[in-house]
């Protein structure tokens, strides 16, 4: 996304942050059953707490900002016939887009805009998908309920209006259609301005209902720049720290395929060719949470995780050790997806995910073929000479391992040792005792505490004899310095925005790592700013970045963009599963914390019982009820 300036939404009634944090007013009250560890170390929280109130909000949801990263072939023309990626090209709702008309004689890409030409007698436009891609004639978008189905009506956003950005001059059309390219909803403009014009047109939801497409056509003649095509939502009626969790949330939740049970890589992909094996065990486990919030039905968050478990105890494994990435076979079988591998890090988040989920749940059935699951993986050609645990495998399975060991000190290496403890209990456990992640990658130093309570302490831990809470205040501090120090007349620096993290490349191409000990790194990934939420010791610090990002068009309603630049000029607004789950965790962690709640996640980590092996080989001497629990 390039940006775009939020000041021109005044006068259409918007508000976007309307109420600070510190401005709650008196809702309803709610005991304190336990507030995690490290409430605990500083102090017992009161015993009843007040909810922030509800906030009425309207929001602006990018659709499309026309951005391209292909290079532009004759002359920028688009010529129906050439395909384009679908991996990197795709709508802000996780959905395709394509031409129509006569566009391949008078539409054509520039830097951040679609230009049109249409000759005389020739008309062209685009059309863009609202739900899954525009083959799939089986999701829709639901104007008044416009985020997954399975997501209780309290929750549900409504789309109240459109808006179309453009300059030049000519006629053009807006049209809603439904999957038979019925018409829905139509309107004409002129176009007569040198300078970027702002349309906004209102819309009845209940009157549009259930919708496929959303397209812009030109007439002949026209001559213009579009900039972009947005929805304006009007949010449910929730208190902000509820809304982060539902957005983050809903995020996921459109990876994820009810026709297969299984969650895709990205949204925009096609079912079954792309899918994600350590996001659909964190789905699962967010599915859980947010039935505990009332905003999916308990009996889908079952369902979820009956058909997840299903679909990994039938897909082929490397002596039990899982694929990250997979498709579904001629027979409808998942499996690794060629060229990919099998992977322990990947593996330990799937396994740590259906454990909670499942305990959360209670689902002793499931709990306990997961842990039979786990219970018959093996480390065969996983151990090095010197006791480290390997990467995992190629494609071809346990003959070809990889050659990296989990050797760095940090999250990712401490839940592998967790999975391993699971499995042979006697297996001394190894990383290193620096207490720095390798050039300070945000996530890093936090994935651990999505599924532990333990680390929160600043108790050394047994394995690498370092505190790890320590560390983890300890990047956050230099994350929110690193701008100000490096970038100083950065926006990023002005508004207080971090996350030096690692994540997809700038649009989309390529994997990117960056870090604090990295010198001049300009492209931020958010979802640190959700993993580390319940680091800082002031909850209303955190909501008051995400309100800020909110304001720059970096979290709207359909969740946080994959990463940013320095200067916010430009955003890659993936749907993207892995930091969704991350995201979704995170923002949950975040909200009972802020609400002085019971942690279901902590609640469960400390009841399970292989969690509780990993987590004690930690922590063997930190009293549970240090842990938040009972």
């Amino acid at each position: 996304m390039w940006r775009t300036n939020i000041h021109r939404f005044a006068g259409y009634g918007f508000m976007v942050g309307c109420i600070t944090m510190g401005g709650w007013t008196a809702a309803q009250s709610v005991e304190n059953p336990g507030a995690g560890l490290g409430q605990s170390l500083a102090g017992s929280p009161p015993a009843v707490v007040e909810l922030p109130a509800p906030e009425p909000r309207r929001v602006r949801q990018p659709v499309q900002e026309y951005v391209t990263v292909m290079d532009p072939v004759d002359g920028g023309v688009q010529r129906l016939e050439q395909a384009m990626n679908p991996f990197v090209s795709y709508t802000h709702l996780g959905t395709d887009f394509g031409f129509i008309g006569q566009s391949n004689e008078g539409v054509g890409w520039q830097v951040g805009t679609v230009r049109v030409d249409m000759p005389q007698g020739r008309w062209g436009g685009m059309w863009h998908a609202l739900a899954g891609l525009g083959a799939d004639r089986g999701q829709t978008l639901d104007f008044s309920a416009s985020f997954p189905s399975f997501i209780t009506a309290k929750f549900q956003p409504k789309i109240v209006g459109v808006e179309f950005r453009a300059k030049g001059r000519g006629q053009f059309k807006l049209e809603i259609k439904g999957v038979d390219e019925e018409l829905l909803w139509s309107k004409s403009m002129d176009l007569d301005s040198p300078d970027l014009r702002t349309f906004v047109e209102n819309l009845e939801p209940e009157k549009i209902g259930k919708a496929k497409f959303l397209n812009w056509v030109a007439e002949a003649g026209a001559q213009a720049e579009l900039d972009s095509l947005a929805f304006i939502v009007e949010a449910p009626a929730i208190a902000y720290d509820e809304y982060v969790f539902l957005s983050s949330y809903a995020k996921l939740a459109r990876c994820y395929s009810s026709k297969h049970g299984f969650v895709r890589d990205r949204a925009h992909t096609r079912e079954g060719l792309f899918d994600n094996v350590p996001a659909s065990g964190l789905f699962a486990l967010a599915t859980a949470l947010a039935s505990r919030q009332g905003m999916v039905e308990e009996a889908f968050a079952r369902e979820v995780l009956m058909r997840i478990h299903q679909n990994v105890a039938g897909m082929a494994s490397a002596n039990g050790w899982l694929p990250h990435f997979v498709r579904l076979d001629g027979g409808g079988r998942y499996e690794i997806v060629p060229g990919t591998e099998f992977s322990t890090v990947d593996s330990s988040l799937y396994f740590h995910s259906m454990l909670l989920a499942s305990e959360i749940l209670g689902d002793g059935a499931i709990k306990s073929q997961v842990a039979k699951m786990i219970q018959s993986m093996t480390l065969e050609n996983l151990v090095d000479a010197q006791g480290y645990i390997g990467h995992g495998f190629r494609d071809g399975g346990v003959k070809d391992p990889l050659p990296s060991v989990w050797r760095d000190w940090g999250g990712e290496t401490a839940l592998v040792l967790g999975l391993v403890k699971m499995i042979d209990g006697a297996l001394p456990p190894r990383m290193l005792e620096t207490g720095r992640v390798h050039d300070g990658v945000g996530f890093i130093v936090e994935i651990q505490s999505l599924f532990y309570p333990d680390f929160d302490t600043e108790v050394l831990d047994a394995v690498s004899r370092q505190n790890w809470l320590g560390a983890r205040r300890e990047m956050l501090k230099r994350q929110r310095e690193y701008f100000s120090i490096h970038w100083p007349e950065s926006r990023a620096a002005k508004l207080g925005f971090y996350g030096l993290s690692a994540g997809e490349a700038r649009l989309g191409l390529g994997y990117m790592v960056s870090g604090v000990d990295l010198p001049k790194q300009s492209f931020l990934h958010p979802h640190y700013v959700l993993m580390s939420a319940s680091t800082d010791e002031r909850p209303e610090n955190v909501y008051d970045v995400l309100r800020r990002m909110e304001s720059e068009q970096l979290f709207p309603p359909w969740g946080m963009v994959e990463n940013f630049d320095r200067d916010v000029q430009q955003s890659l607004p993936m749907q993207s599963a892995l930091n969704g789950g991350f995201e979704s965790i995170g923002a949950y962690h975040l909200l009972v914390r802020h609400r002085r709640q019971s942690n279901a996640v902590h609640e469960a980590s400390l009841r399970n019982e292989d969690l509780r092996k990993a987590g004690e080989m930690f922590f063997p001497l930190v009293p549970t009820s240090f842990k938040g629990g009972k």
